[in-house]
């Protein structure tokens, strides 16, 4: 389908404003480039951050396809139905079926247009956010390895201080019990002596071994008080490197802590800048996407009302590919036909190989042997008596059935009704079989008419073959000619079976 224009019939008009129209129909569509680009990405920002949970791997490449589709469908659209919007006030299309479709257009490209212009305006913030370079933070590693350092130094020198003063009273401690034990020994030396002059002389001497058992308690005493100083001059010895340790531990700390503060209060104020630079930026990308979009919306209008001023009118020219099935349904449609050609000709060919069904089987006669009477004979010699009269009791016949052609005088016996039938080969002829004491049909009368039915049918179904040959215009096949005779034939044939059974049973 081709739009074709004619040639402006207003010249005049047309001259005025022919390099105007260019101008403006060019900035139009530069002006609808600038809204889709801002359209697809936030389009593409939305779809990618709800599709992420569900497809992880995948859900770029589908947010993509969903961006351009969708920013295709609105700018597409406004392309196509903007101009018909003007075109409806122009040519004062309010009238019949033209109203509906100019309500239908209006709508429609008020709803394009403000998706476009929302999209547009609020994503602009988002387009810039991505292309603006990330604000450079800086890091506390540098704070944290000195702290590390320090408290690492610290710690040794606790651990060296400790080891030090532990050391330097034990041998203290070990010199103050040395001492105090010997002063207590000499004591102890002491009272064993005034014990040993009182066995030697027989005299008493109580007061000085009391005097000595109380020197013993003092050396004792003197010993704890040296040993008790010096653990507790230890211990405050301890307690003061413990305070200085953590003292200087403290104050490692608080310097961490103030260069950690200077480096976050740096952090903010360059994440600051960067939000007051997006925000900055993006809000006047946004109106100008708003602008682009009044552009184009002008551009439109002011290229209708020239076309319209011009007296340039618009034509349509389809070709017959416009009016044809779509291709994909025709080569559906023909795959479909191909498709039951195939199945119906392998259906028809297998149908034609079958052969028709069997006749019924003939029923088995029967007869009841106790029906049957036993023939009594009397032998009478002439001239004699009656007393020699001789009686002869017939055998019974063998079990089993003969046929009538090898007794000749068996047809016209009862006997004849239990001889089976002859079996006949196919499509032999048969001659019906004379039938006297019958006024019924006959089995064989009814077999003849069932074989006239079933040629007929095969008659019949070969003659729809070679009128639907002639119908297609072509030659009826020289099978197809040769059944038609021989089912024919066979017609004929069973037809004058029957009369002549039919004729003869009339005779009887």
């Amino acid at each position: 389908m081709k739009s074709l224009q004619s040639a402006p019939k207003e010249r005049a008009f047309f001259d005025v404003y022919a390099r105007l129209a260019r101008s403006i129909k060019a900035s139009g569509l530069f002006a609808q480039i600038v809204s889709g680009l801002t359209e697809v990405g936030g389009i593409y920002a939305a779809a990618y951050t709800a599709l992420l949970p569900v497809f992880p791997t995948l859900a770029l490449y589908f947010a993509a396809a969903v961006a351009i589709i969708g920013t295709a469908i609105i700018e597409l659209g406004l392309r196509v139905l903007a101009p018909q919007t003007v075109d409806a006030i122009l040519y004062c299309r309010y009238k019949g079926l033209h109203l509906a479709m100019t309500i239908s257009i209006w709508v429609l490209t008020a709803v394009l247009f403000t998706a476009s212009g929302l999209l547009s305006f609020r994503n602009s913030k988002t387009i810039v956010n991505e292309f603006t370079p990330e604000a450079t933070e800086q890091t506390t590693a540098q704070a944290d390895s000195i702290y590390q350092a320090e408290a690492a130094r610290l710690a040794s020198a606790w651990a060296n201080d400790s080891a030090r003063i532990v050391e330097q009273y034990a041998a203290q401690i070990t010199a103050a019990q040395t001492a105090g034990a010997g002063k207590v020994n000499a004591a102890k030396r002491e009272l064993s002596n005034w014990y040993n002059r009182e066995r030697r002389t027989g005299d008493s001497y109580g007061t000085q071994k009391d005097r000595a058992r109380q020197l013993i308690a003092d050396r004792e005493a003197e010993a704890a008080a040296a040993l008790a100083g010096l653990k507790a001059q230890e211990a405050e010895a301890l307690s003061t490197a413990r305070n200085d340790y953590k003292a200087a531990l403290g104050t490692a700390q608080a310097d961490r802590r103030t260069a950690a503060g200077e480096v976050k209060a740096a952090n903010e104020a360059a994440a600051g800048e960067r939000a007051a630079t997006v925000a900055a930026y993006g809000g006047g990308l946004g109106w100008f996407t708003v602008v682009a979009l009044m552009v184009f919306a002008a551009s439109v209008v002011l290229e209708r009302i020239h076309r319209k001023g011009s007296g340039i009118t618009e034509t349509v020219e389809l070709s017959q590919y416009d009016v044809n099935p779509p291709a994909l349904v025709e080569a559906w449609e023909a795959l479909r036909e191909r498709v039951q050609y195939a199945l119906r000709s392998k259906i028809t060919a297998f149908a034609e190989k079958t052969p028709a069904a069997p006749l019924p089987a003939r029923p088995a006669e029967l007869y009841d042997p106790t029906q049957l009477a036993n023939i009594v004979i009397n032998l009478q010699v002439e001239g004699e008596d009656d007393d020699n009269t001789i009686y002869i009791q017939p055998k019974r016949r063998q079990i089993g059935f003969k046929t009538a052609g090898t007794d000749p005088e068996a047809a016209n016996t009862s006997r004849a009704l239990y001889n089976a039938r002859t079996p006949h080969t196919k499509h032999e002829p048969e001659a019906p079989e004379q039938h006297t004491k019958s006024s019924y049909e006959t089995p064989d009368l009814r077999h003849l008419k069932q074989r006239l039915k079933e040629y007929k049918k095969r008659l019949g179904k070969h003659q729809q073959k070679a009128l639907r040959y002639e119908k297609e215009g072509k030659p009826v096949p020289k099978r197809t000619a040769a059944a038609l005779d021989n089912n024919a034939q066979w017609v004929e044939h069973y037809a004058n079976l029957i009369n002549q059974a039919e004729a003869t049973k009339r005779k009887a």
